[in-house]
């Protein structure tokens, strides 16, 4: 069937996929499910009998289970922006993610020069175990090659997880050895962190970075903020940059650690659906001390909500852009064959009262997400993220400060979007990828005598990149296109200290590569002094 002719049977039977969907599948509150209403089963036997004519009369053959999920996901979009379905493989994939957790061979990897490239095996995960390391080219998976082919991250992620306790054969080319190496790896639970990183960025302040909101983020929150107590911890900065959101129950423990007891923390009403209240408890484990959180403009959901209850509760300083703005909750319906509706019953609302979800027009996704992109457009040449402040959308937080409402959450002190001055050179060894590719070479090559001599801690006390380094470093770019007439200017020294970044990354965990490359993180670094400001 051509796609003209296909188009008009998508749209009929998204509404009839829907339609019905949405009266037997998920039941509303308080009702009988097996029972309709008469105009609702007139409606439903109207649809029906369609779906009837079509497969008795229609010109072409339908196959609906081929394109039910078209059909659906049509449908859901006539509604709102974030009422949305799921097939099952879609279903598994974010379940995996934000339950923390998932069944495969255990590695952090990257796709170089179209070979998969492992940087680090999980710590006691089933690679490591094997004997899998850090620098190894991933050529073979089950005897079939994978290297000089195009290949992307979906595509490893494919042939590397499966169910747990199934093995994988794989063939490995490692510096220094001629032959492939083979590997037989049994694959196993390997878990996945909301916490990218946590440490200390100077003696008395402590950072979080948090990168979704699963399952598992309460504790791992709690875990580092009592390590970095631990360690001297008196501030705080929470980053909560690029976090898209996750669980509503996980932000609401979140914001309880830095919330006295009684303080609202977030509220939800809906059409159907009363007004629901969540207050702090006692006992959060960073209830005193300064407290800054970080955003930006891809800062949205849950993290909107643990900001959002931050400022209007004064309990802290909010810096960055404002967030992209997405206040409605949605619950998740499973359905038999494993995918899921998510639709949105309710709508969340900060301490002060202010919903934060952006304007959209029902039925124009589309234009939703494009009036985002052409804000980030506006922000990346420079210009102020500006909004309008009609008296309607104004709020005032505990202590009586006005905030707004109607678009995210506007910080307290807005920063401007990275619009680095980088010169010529540096531009062009970033946008080539160049200094991560030579680090990672460079590593590869010597990675022994690094280990031999430098524990991590070691390494970011006491290595710095050297003259000759940086010097073989310019010789490789100027092979690869980047020529050493091109000017430098002041970059020199964040060039230097973001080669020591990469190469502690490729030598050690993430946790060396985020303590280096954090003096090189420019929201933060305007953020720090504002510490020093009156709370």
């Amino acid at each position: 069937m051509n796609n003209k002719a296909r188009t008009p049977l998508i749209v009929a039977i998204s509404l009839i996929f829907g339609i019905v969907l949405g009266y037997y599948i998920i039941p509303k509150e308080g009702s009988d499910s097996k029972f309709l209403s008469s105009s609702k089963a007139a409606l439903a036997s109207k649809f029906a009998y369609i779906i009837d004519l079509i497969d008795k009369e229609y010109v072409d053959e339908v196959d609906l289970d081929s394109i039910s999920d078209t059909f659906i996901a049509s449908f859901l979009q006539q509604l709102d922006p974030h009422t949305t379905y799921l097939t099952a493989e879609q279903f598994k994939a974010e379940q995996e993610s934000l339950q923390g957790g998932f069944d495969g061979i255990g590695v952090q990897f990257r796709i170089i020069e179209d070979t998969i490239v492992v940087i680090q095996p999980v710590k006691g995960g089933p690679s490591i175990k094997a004997g899998v390391m850090a620098g190894d080219r991933i050529v073979t998976v089950n005897d079939s090659n994978w290297a000089g082919r195009k290949i992307e991250n979906a595509d490893v992620m494919r042939i590397l997880k499966g169910k747990k306790g199934t093995e994988v054969k794989l063939g490995v080319k490692r510096e220094g050895v001629a032959k492939l190496i083979p590997f037989i790896v049994k694959r196993d639970e390997i878990p996945t962190f909301s916490v990218d990183y946590s440490g200390m960025i100077d003696a008395k302040t402590g950072y979080i970075r948090l990168s979704q909101f699963s399952q598992t983020t309460d504790q791992e929150v709690s875990d580092a903020l009592r390590s970095l107590k631990s360690k001297g911890m008196k501030q705080l900065v929470f980053d909560l940059r690029g976090n898209g959101g996750g669980y509503l129950e996980q932000a609401y423990k979140v914001a309880d650690q830095f919330l006295p007891a009684d303080d609202l923390v977030v509220y939800t009403k809906g059409r159907k659906r009363d007004r629901y209240d969540m207050v702090a408890t006692s006992g959060g484990l960073f209830e005193q001390g300064k407290l800054i959180i970080l955003i930006d403009e891809l800062s949205a959901s849950a993290s909107e909500i643990v900001s959002g209850a931050v400022q209007d509760n004064d309990r802290g300083m909010v810096i960055g852009r404002r967030t992209f703005g997405k206040g409605l909750v949605q619950e998740q319906k499973v359905l038999p064959d494993g995918s899921a509706v998510r639709i949105t019953v309710s709508r969340y609302y900060t301490p002060s009262g202010r919903s934060i979800q952006r304007h959209y027009v029902s039925g124009d996704p589309d234009q939703y997400f494009e009036d985002f992109i052409q804000r980030y457009a506006t922000m990346s040449k420079g210009d102020k993220d500006t909004i309008a402040h009609p008296d309607s959308l104004k709020f005032t937080t505990k202590k009586g400060r006005t905030v707004y409402g109607g678009g995210g959450i506007e910080p307290d002190i807005e920063l401007p979007y990275y619009n680095y001055k980088k010169s010529e050179y540096y531009s062009e060894l970033l946008k080539k990828g160049l200094l991560y590719k030579f680090c990672f070479d460079y590593i590869d090559k010597n990675r022994n005598n690094f280990k031999q001599y430098y524990t991590g801690e070691d390494f970011i006390k006491d290595f710095n990149v050297s003259e000759t380094l940086f010097n073989e470093m310019k010789q490789y770019a100027a092979k690869n296109g980047v020529s050493n007439n091109l000017q430098i200017g002041n970059d020199k020294k964040e060039i230097l200290l973001l080669m020591k970044a990469y190469i502690a990354q490729s030598l050690f965990e993430d946790k060396y590569y985020y303590s280096i490359f954090l003096q090189l993180d420019e929201d933060l670094q305007k953020a720090l002094p504002y510490f020093e400001s009156k709370f």
